[in-house]
């Protein structure tokens, strides 16, 4: 098959308007492995616009030489919705304006739906139950409701990417290096996809809360336990991941060609793509309940302390707010320090900052108290 290029309508928000999205694809239709990519789900956020843009030609060489084994889908936009807000020159671009949220949460919970497309249950054979469940899970996002802009749009993307063996959402954080969001399960895969992207932080969830794009589409497979007879036999057959390339600011042609090239060696790795499959041995992976997720209870001027990449100690001091209220500036300061020795890896982008806001992330070696499970990193 040759490389080509489809557009979706979505459903008109009002008179005299329309979006769409663009969908390459790559390979053979129906063919195994198959890879979903995507960009921008929060509009915000545009590494992944860059990292996707160079990598289509790369695919589009290796589609020419006949080196794709599976089937490639890939968007190099995810949220036209969100490309669309504007509010004081500035673009939001992480909730819906129509109070549907944050565009990467909240994504529907396919398993009891698909569930019922299978009353027979599974029959003990990994291979024909997948593909029993991936038919399911297809029948199921079919049957969604599309009712709003925000669910039409949500039916489109989990029409293409819920029966793939890949999904990599690409997102990153506000000032961070590199990192990236997976299942336990597949911390083998993670590690691999680090390797070969040169992403020194992989995080491991168990249940990561929310319900995000990823864990919609690998989050079903362990969600079906219980509802299908035999499912507990069934591997996780979806690897769903997050993938954060930096900052927001970090949107440019050699970071682009960098990470567009590691995706590649990834699918390489994957045998989705012929090639070199030597070994990659990617970083040991953090646990979420590892990371301290560091807040300001007060608001005002932030002064950071530590730079990100640093390697930071337990009690150290990561940055000041400063009360610029204060009558004396010398004593307006509220110092804020790591509650773990390890690496400080993301901060927020903000140097006026509210009271309450995340300003720092540190992933550590041991688990936390304070961690809430199935909050993300947002508690």
């Amino acid at each position: 098959m040759s490389h080509t290029v489809e557009k979706i309508a979505l459903k008109s928000p009002a008179p005299g308007t329309e979006r769409f999205l663009t969908i390459h694809r790559f390979g053979t239709i129906g063919a195994r492995p198959k890879v979903y990519l995507q960009a921008a789900l929060h509009a915000d956020e545009w590494p992944g616009l860059m990292a996707l843009n160079h990598l289509i030609p790369m695919l589009d060489h290796a589609d020419k030489a006949g080196r794709i084994v599976g089937e490639i889908i890939l968007l190099p936009y995810a949220n036209p919705i969100g490309l669309d807000q504007r509010l004081g020159g500035a673009m939001p671009g992480r909730y819906s304006f129509d109070g549907a949220g944050n565009f990467n949460r909240n994504w529907p919970d396919l398993s009891a739906a698909a569930a019922a497309h299978i009353p027979q249950g599974f029959t003990g054979d990994t291979g024909q139950d997948i593909a029993t469940l991936r038919a399911a899970l297809l029948q199921a996002v079919a049957d969604l409701s599309t009712r709003t802009e925000i669910d039409h749009w949500r039916a489109q993307l989990l029409g293409l990417s819920i029966d793939a063996d890949y999904v990599i959402d690409v997102h990153c954080d506000q000032e961070s290096q590199a990192h990236l969001y997976c299942h336990i399960s597949h911390t083998d895969i993670a590690k691999r996809m680090a390797a070969a992207g040169d992403i020194p932080i992989v995080l491991l969830e168990e249940e990561a809360g929310g319900f995000s794009f990823d864990d919609c589409n690998a989050g079903v497979w362990r969600r079906m336990a219980g509802l299908v007879d035999k499912a507990d036999t069934l591997p996780m057959a979806c690897y769903g991941c997050t993938l954060e390339l930096r900052g927001k600011d970090d949107v440019n042609d050699v970071y682009g060609q960098k990470d567009a090239a590691g995706l590649m060696r990834f699918m390489i790795a994957e045998r989705v793509i012929q090639g070199d499959t030597s070994n990659l041995e990617g970083p040991e992976p953090y646990r979420l309940d590892e990371v301290d997720v560091i807040y300001a209870e007060t608001g005002g001027l932030i002064a950071y302390k530590a730079e990100i990449g640093e390697y930071v100690q337990e009690g150290q001091l990561i940055a000041e707010v400063i009360d610029i209220t204060a009558s004396d500036p010398l004593t307006a300061r509220t110092q804020l320090v790591s509650r773990t020795a390890g690496l400080f890896f993301a901060r927020i982008d903000l140097r006026l900052i509210s009271a309450g806001e995340g300003v720092a992330k540190v992933a550590g070696r041991k688990p936390l108290e304070h961690r809430k499970k199935g909050a993300l990193l947002e508690a």
